[in-house]
């Protein structure tokens, strides 16, 4: 009797734990559905929906200082920017970490340069890697944090990098 009762208060104890687990990984398979259609919006520049997925102030810091940009409308002004100098543009998350607030990624963009702007384009293709980490608050991405290889970049399209002149 005293073993069947131990068992039935170990069930019970172990019960909350495995709901626990279950709301974890429903949570993640939810965010998991955000990051793809964020990791879209990069692709396509096209935003529908957008208010569901990213808050209307969501900040954005980009190495190498950064400095943060906010808004959705910057947000989608960068991307439509991007698409105009590389209209053949693609992000890929080569793998993604996802917990109860934020989630990691580790991701390869690719692109041909045709130029925007003042800037002439150099028919150069990009292929660089780089790491985000989202954050989120009541479901919806308040920032992220951008760390990929721009001098790396701008080595691809030709740019070249020289030292300072010693003026003894």
């Amino acid at each position: 009797m005293k073993k069947s009762l131990k068992n039935v208060l170990c069930l019970f104890m172990l019960l909350p734990l495995s709901f626990n687990g279950c709301d974890k990984a429903d949570q993640s398979a939810s965010l998991k559905q955000k990051v793809d259609k964020y990791v879209e919006y990069w692709n396509t520049a096209e935003f529908e929906g957008i208010e569901n997925i990213i808050h209307p102030d969501i900040e954005i810091f980009s190495s190498p200082k950064f400095e943060s940009s906010s808004g959705i409308d910057h947000f989608k002004e960068n991307i439509i920017n991007l698409h105009s100098a590389y209209p053949n543009f693609k992000l890929v998350l080569d793998e993604t970490i996802i917990d109860v607030d934020k989630a990691a990624g580790l991701w390869t963009i690719t692109g041909t340069n045709t130029g925007y702007g003042s800037n002439p384009p150099s028919g150069k293709s990009i292929e660089v890697k780089g790491m985000s980490i989202l954050h989120f608050k009541d479901g919806k991405i308040v920032d992220e944090w951008i760390s990929g290889n721009d001098l790396l970049w701008l080595q691809q399209l030709g740019y070249t990098l020289n030292p300072p002149v010693n003026e003894e």
